[in-house]
């Protein structure tokens, strides 16, 4: 029987462990509440697109998202 070498997805931690998972280019807030919530790093602007979207992502201004994002969950029933 072959052995093979654990990678270092076998001891990645888990997803339910956020501390150990966490991303910079995410806003952990606006992920929270469902937004996908990347970052982008060089102008600090966010996607307040649900999380999961398939399209390319909206970024809004830092100090606008959580208007944007209220009104975006509002209309959308999130």
């Amino acid at each position: 029987m072959e052995t093979y070498p654990k990678s270092a997805s076998d001891s990645a931690p888990g997803a339910d462990n956020v501390s150990e998972v966490h991303n910079p280019s995410v806003d952990e807030g606006a992920a929270g509440q469902g937004a996908c919530a990347q970052v982008h790093l060089p102008t600090g602007a966010m996607c307040i697109m649900r999380h999961g979207h398939e399209e390319s992502c909206e970024f809004s201004p830092a100090g606008q998202v959580d208007i944007l994002l209220a009104e975006r969950k509002a209309a959308e029933d999130w």
